[in-house]
């Protein structure tokens, strides 16, 4: 289910120009089935917050799916703004489902390992923009910004099961 929120300003405005041209949208980015070759392209994608539940509910190849989706939904040149979870705040949550354990018991990738398997599919530089002061710790995340190349590389495209 898409749920999408724009422009900021009343009808009628230049929908061109900043700010006018932003729309927020909340979508489910684990993609269930095999990529079409016809993506919607974004400037930037915001990622707050959720790569945890992505990946305790969909394991190690949802969240690699997610990141390939997001990755292939980018304009060159665009970015990535990714919050992730601390991996001990995965484990406070392991035992919600019985799926959710055995995800949970079969990850490899963590979430400290992101921006290096970001960059292996084909971002082009990342940063660190920072860590805003929450009252509680577990919420002190740091908040990271990927890039994407004007022009792919040559060999960037992997399939997630691949990586």
């Amino acid at each position: 289910m898409q749920v999408c929120y724009g422009p900021l300003f009343g009808q009628g405005s230049d929908s061109t120009s900043f700010p006018n041209n932003v729309t927020f949208r909340q979508e489910n980015w684990v993609p269930l089935e095999e990529p079409s070759t016809a993506t919607e392209m974004f400037d930037v994608i915001l990622c707050l917050s959720v790569t945890k539940w992505v990946h305790l509910n969909w394991g190690d190849h949802g969240i690699r799916s997610m990141f390939h989706k997001m990755y292939r939904s980018i304009r060159p040149g665009g970015k990535l703004i990714l919050e992730c979870q601390h991996w001990n705040g995965y484990a406070r949550r392991k035992k919600l489902t019985p799926a959710i354990y055995k995800n949970y018991s079969e990850i490899h990738i963590r979430p400290e390992e992101f921006p290096h398997y970001l960059m292996t599919i084909g971002f082009e530089d990342w940063q660190t923009l920072g860590v805003p002061y929450h009252s509680q710790k577990g919420f002190r995340r740091p908040i990271w910004l990927f890039t994407k190349p004007l022009s792919p590389p040559c060999d960037s495209f992997q399939s997630p099961e691949s990586s």
